[in-house]
């Protein structure tokens, strides 16, 4: 479970981008998210080599970085869809399943 502004959502699928700047090591961690009422979020968040827990705030990727994080989200098609990558669509509310509503904000 994650903790976020619209309450409580599930982890439904991550991918752990390990970086390194210099002699600090850490990684970023792309999460797709479900709260309990069904609005999807994907979050971006990363933690420190020094600490297992992950800490939301601004996340700045290089370029390289960037191309990493697409080559790894073709393993994760459900997240990768919700950035619209590799011809992946989004999920369209109703289309399957429960209707979900917007995430505020």
């Amino acid at each position: 479970m994650a903790s976020t502004p619209w309450g409580e959502a599930a982890v439904l699928d991550e991918v752990v981008l390990r970086q390194r700047a210099g002699v600090r090591a850490f990684s970023t961690h792309v999460q797709l998210l479900e709260t309990k009422s069904g609005d999807r979020l994907v979050r971006l968040a990363y933690a420190t080599s020094a600490r297992a827990w992950v800490r939301r705030g601004p996340v700045t990727f290089r370029i390289d970085d960037l191309e990493r994080l697409r080559g790894q989200l073709a393993g994760h098609p459900e997240l990768a869809a919700a950035f619209g990558l590799n011809g992946a669509r989004r999920r369209q509310p109703g289309a399957s399943g429960p209707r979900r509503r917007t995430s505020p904000g």
